[in-house]
């Protein structure tokens, strides 16, 4: 890997098994992208592409082949040759043993070696096409603005060229997974063009999963934290029904294990807004914390003898087991994911998506301007939602002030925001006092008029 990294062999656009990178910053790129769309009132058709059996399939003398193009000779390349070579397998069903036969091709599962060889075979891929690739190992995303039914044809031609690209490197997609999502807030005018693989039609559909995320036409991941509730839940019943005798120290790391990373999975690319998704993320977490206290009294119905803040009220709960919110807990996510796309932490390019604020500002000056949006979409994306965080602004100052600079910088912060909140007030104020003097004026004229 340090060989392909060196050099900068692999593409830009993949993000899988490399340092840097991730599921989490491969959303954040194609969410902004597709979001932007959104706002630009266009249309964005986005086909998602399913390799079959990919990791069974490299050959290994083509992958040979391109590992020497790549630079890769020598001892090396020999050694990879025998690791690769020599295998062989057979079935085994009730006893009964089919004959060996030799793997030809092939990367070895569970191996470290295995997916940078499978990155490498598929690494010119994205060369192949003019519109935008979005790459996570196998997981392939290729989508295009649609202005006209000739970019239509054009995203068709890129899909014909992967095509070709598939048959010469004895690679296969599965047409039957392959999906089409139309992203756009259009009602009216819509360029509804088809798209083949193989000759057979790929399916139109209004929300597709990609990374793990659902994502709809129009961004709002309704559907998304819909599922992901619906699984959460089913975990925590299935954790309750199976650890009733344990202690509660037991209970509370298996929820955190196994339950809390489904609700906060992509958290910082999806962070939602509208206060039923919050609360039904918080509810998944208040039934947590109940099962793990084994208490599922009502605040309204406590005994007079029990302290209030002891039963039935899951915020007093999660007190006392150390849990936070999962709004804050997003909140410190995304401005963690922020610090280190700010620091070059991670394959995210700072200055493309980052522009910093040049008007004076009180505290410290590394404030960025927040992206205009006219939909939610864009509006609350990851970039405008936390370059006006205040957990990324005092994350980014932690290490370079004392805990009385952070005290003064974030009073600061609070007195400029009463300062614009005033600033807002009087202008109302003074809004308020020129409508009237408009309708006083209209309202005299007409008067006069009607008396004349």
């Amino acid at each position: 890997m340090a060989h392909f990294e060196a050099h900068n062999i692999l593409h830009d656009a993949q993000h899988g098994f490399r340092k840097g990178r991730s599921c989490k910053s491969q959303l954040i790129l194609t969410t902004h992208e597709l979001a932007r769309g959104l706002d630009d009132k266009s249309q964005i058709d986005a086909i998602l592409l399913d390799f079959s059996k990919a990791f069974d399939k490299v050959p290994h003398r083509h992958l040979l082949y391109k590992l020497d193009r790549y630079g890769v000779h020598g001892q090396t390349l020999t050694w990879i040759s025998a690791f690769l070579s020599g295998c062989s397998q057979r079935v085994v069903c009730e006893g009964y043993t089919s004959p060996s036969a030799a793997v030809i091709s092939g990367v070895p599962h569970g191996t470290v070696l295995g997916p940078l060889l499978f990155l490498a075979y598929i690494n010119d891929l994205p060369e192949c096409v003019s519109s935008t690739p979005r790459l996570f190992a196998d997981d392939c995303l290729l989508y295009r603005q649609i202005n006209s039914i000739e970019d239509s044809e054009l995203l068709q031609q890129d899909v014909d060229r992967l095509q070709d690209w598939e048959n010469k490197w004895m690679m296969s997609f599965n047409p039957s997974k392959c999906e089409v999502l139309r992203v756009t807030i259009k009602r009216k005018n819509l360029i509804e063009a088809a798209y083949t693989i193989h000759g057979q039609p790929l399916k139109i559909v209004s929300s597709a999963k990609y990374l793990g995320l659902t994502i709809d036409s129009e961004l709002n991941y309704n559907e998304h934290i819909s599922n992901i509730c619906k699984k959460a839940n089913s975990t925590r019943a299935f954790i309750h029904r199976n650890t009733r005798s344990c202690p509660r120290k037991v209970k509370a790391t298996a929820h955190t294990s196994f339950v809390r990373p489904q609700l906060e999975y992509a958290s910082t690319v999806r962070c939602p807004q509208a206060s039923n998704n919050i609360n039904r993320l918080e509810a998944v977490q208040h039934r947590a914390a109940r099962s793990v206290m084994n208490d599922w009294s009502r605040p309204h119905s406590q005994i007079i003898t029990t302290p209030r803040s002891t039963r039935g009220s899951p915020t007093i709960m999660m007190q006392q087991l150390g849990w936070s919110t999962l709004e804050e807990r997003r909140k410190q996510a995304t401005a963690v994911m922020m610090y280190r796309i700010f620091h070059g932490q991670t394959a995210i390019p700072a200055p493309v998506y980052l522009t910093p604020n040049t008007q004076s500002t009180r505290g410290h000056g590394s404030r960025f301007c927040i992206p205009a949006g006219c939909v939610d979409a864009c509006r609350h994306g990851f970039f405008p939602v936390t370059s006006c965080s205040r957990h990324f602004m005092h994350l980014c100052h932690a290490r370079h002030y004392s805990q009385e600079d952070m005290c003064i910088i974030g009073k600061e912060e609070e007195e400029e925001e009463e300062e614009e909140a005033a600033v807002e007030n009087v202008d109302a104020r003074c809004w308020n006092t020129r409508i009237m003097g408009v309708i006083n004026r209209v309202m005299l004229y007409v008067g006069v008029l009607l008396f004349t």
